[in-house]
């Protein structure tokens, strides 16, 4: 009997030390706090900061939004009780550039950093367009091996154009489920050997056939910011963005090593100021200009915030942003368990939310009451 339970120690022991219970050992699926577990690079602010608008009234928008909350079958559930209700961590509300709303839950505050999960996506497409308008990438038409030259011998690889990866739709092979401890996703979000494990990617089917939302995509798109730039993706952040959009406080950036080998986890794990993130949607509102200064050009953010369904691209998916309806022409980022930066260019509209763990509705309920706050706010 003490035989069997030696050899089922040992056989735990070594089960434990393998990468594909990573996620266990580390207490199951992501949260707000999982980011405290990694090593990370920081994103410095600069001295000038850019601070939106306190209101001159009180809009109790919080009691006066009433929301058709379908998935708990009711109907004019107030907006501070929807916040409460869904997780919710904080949740801010911006028109012109003057805050309307913002609720804070408990243990979070306008300092707290919360964490973007996937919402740095866009973050990751925008540096790309950046390094184009500084001719450091000639175009995403490009083959990444151009950039990528470890790639030029493996088979398939020559096809992908950056392109690919930017709108999901490059063939690579990789498990993205979100709950599948076992999962590719799992292992980038957990692992500390990504350098390695994307070298060793496998190409599954010909690019453009189908869109496959996938975090290796973006892992690719922040290893040629950082060849073509000779810095991290987290240095080219602080120069092009973080600094730029007078940001209130510095970011951090999730790694898989602590060495200066270790890579940014660039397809979430960016921790910042919820604040700051609507700096970012801002940027986007104002067509890539920042007060007087182009940082992205005009021409990137329009292409980027349409729909451009080239190669079996989804409608509603481009450049790492997701396009809401025509009737709206919105567009939004979206990370895991409903992190939000959501965006109504017309009336200059931005709604950030980010939430903890136990709510993982579907993109098209939170469009829905997204789309409702901003039908309410033309009445108010």
């Amino acid at each position: 009997m003490n035989y069997k339970l030696s050899l089922f120690a040992l056989l735990f022991l070594i089960l434990s030390s393998c990468s594909a219970l990573r996620p266990i050992r580390f207490g199951g699926f992501p949260t707000q706090k999982s980011y405290k577990r990694f090593p990370s690079r920081v994103i410095e602010n600069g001295t000038s900061v850019f601070h939106f608008i306190e209101p001159a009234k009180n809009y109790d928008l919080g009691k006066k939004i009433g929301l058709t909350n379908k998935d708990f079958n009711a109907t004019n559930v107030s907006l501070d009780s929807f916040v409460k209700l869904h997780n919710t961590v904080s949740f801010l509300i911006i028109r012109r550039d003057t805050i309307l709303y913002k609720n804070y839950q408990p243990n979070f505050t306008d300092t707290t950093l919360v964490s973007s999960f996937s919402v740095v996506k866009p973050m990751v497409s925008t540096l790309i367009g950046i390094a184009i308008d500084e001719d450091k990438i000639h175009s995403i038409e490009d083959k990444i091996i151009n950039y990528l030259p470890e790639f030029k011998k493996k088979e398939g690889w020559d096809k992908i154009k950056i392109r690919h990866l930017l709108d999901h739709t490059s063939g690579i092979a990789f498990s993205d489920s979100k709950f599948n401890v076992l999962s590719d996703n799992a292992e980038f979000y957990w692992g500390n050997d990504l350098r390695e494990r994307m070298l060793n990617a496998k190409i599954e089917e010909s690019p453009d056939k189908n869109f496959k939302y996938s975090s290796i995509n973006t892992l690719l798109l922040s290893y040629i910011i950082e060849k073509v730039t000779k810095k991290s993706t987290s240095n080219y952040l602080q120069e092009k963005i973080w600094k730029e959009l007078g940001m209130e406080a510095p970011a951090t950036w999730s790694t898989d090593r602590a060495d200066n080998e270790g890579i940014e986890k660039a397809f979430c794990c960016l921790q910042a100021r919820t604040v700051d993130f609507a700096k970012f949607a801002r940027l986007y509102i104002k067509k890539g200009n920042w007060n007087g200064k182009q940082i992205i050009s005009r021409d990137w953010v329009e292409k980027s915030t349409k729909p451009h369904p080239i190669g079996n691209n989804k409608h509603f998916y481009h450049n790492n942003w997701g396009i809401g309806p025509l009737k709206y022409g919105s567009f939004f980022a979206i990370g895991l368990y409903g992190q939000y930066l959501y965006m109504y260019p017309e009336q200059e509209i931005i709604i950030v939310r980010f939430g903890d763990s136990s709510m993982n509705l579907q993109t098209s309920y939170w469009n829905s009451i997204f789309l409702q706050i901003i039908d309410q706010l033309e009445t108010l």
